[in-house]
């Protein structure tokens, strides 16, 4: 915003009051313009992140009986959200029970009424069908590769990741400690006070947060000497 003034003209209190009164309104316009170029580019942030290697989220809906899409390609450490109605659960199966269009679940994830969420932690073909409607075939694919190495035994690394589904119904911690050592999982409030505890968790820990209000958490890994603590913030 350009002040086109002549400072010659100004020779009276009115003018002098008009003359401040619009440089006090080009810097508030100025100060504006400012918050909303910073928001824009925190709003952008997210997008440049995604488009870079980083994860990426995929969500699979339910269209009928049947899982939209049925099929996904994707990568390790990438996450996928599935909402469903709430008369639909996933299940993973291997591919026999799959294709036979079973429920016997292999011992992989399981999500339950309306979905949840899910993050690959393995390079291979995860099959899934609906715990309740199974004989119907309704069932899916999700193709992972290991493109980014996570899961490599080389790629051991103390990190520690926590995603939360959409509404906040239940979270994934994602983690790579030292092998063959115990270790432990602790949820605090901002107290102290310890809400959920577990022993030797694994690589990819699944929580319910049905129970758990609103507000600030700390999540805290040990193992040996290594501690791993992360922030969680719940808000619904």
């Amino acid at each position: 915003m350009k002040c086109n003034i002549n400072y010659d003209k100004i020779n009276d209190g009115n003018q002098c009051d008009a003359f401040i009164n619009r440089l006090i309104l080009y810097d508030q316009i100025k100060s504006l313009y400012m918050k909303k170029l910073y928001l824009f580019i925190l709003f952008l942030l997210p997008l440049i992140k995604s488009n870079n290697g980083f994860a990426t989220s995929y969500t699979i809906i339910n269209a009928g009986l049947t899982f939209s899409p049925d099929s996904i390609s994707a990568n390790v450490g990438d996450t996928v959200i599935f909402t469903l109605a709430t008369i639909h659960t996933v299940i993973e199966v291997d591919q026999s029970t799959w294709d036979m269009n079973g429920n016997t679940s292999n011992g992989g994830f399981t999500l339950g009424s309306g979905g949840g969420m899910m993050i690959i932690d393995q390079a291979k073909t995860y099959y899934y069908v609906c715990g309740v409607h199974f004989s119907f075939g309704m069932k899916g694919r999700i193709f992972a590769t290991n493109s980014s190495g996570i899961n490599s035994p080389s790629g051991a690394t103390k990190e520690l990741e926590i995603v939360c589904s959409p509404g906040f119904s239940s979270a994934a911690i994602k983690t790579k400690l030292p092998a063959g050592k115990e270790n432990s999982l602790r949820i605090l409030n901002m107290t102290g006070k310890s809400i959920y505890t577990k022993s030797n968790i694994s690589d990819m820990e699944y929580f319910d947060l049905a129970g758990v209000g609103s507000g600030i958490y700390i999540v805290e890994i040990r193992c040996g000497d290594l501690s791993l603590k992360r922030k969680l913030t719940i808000s619904r």
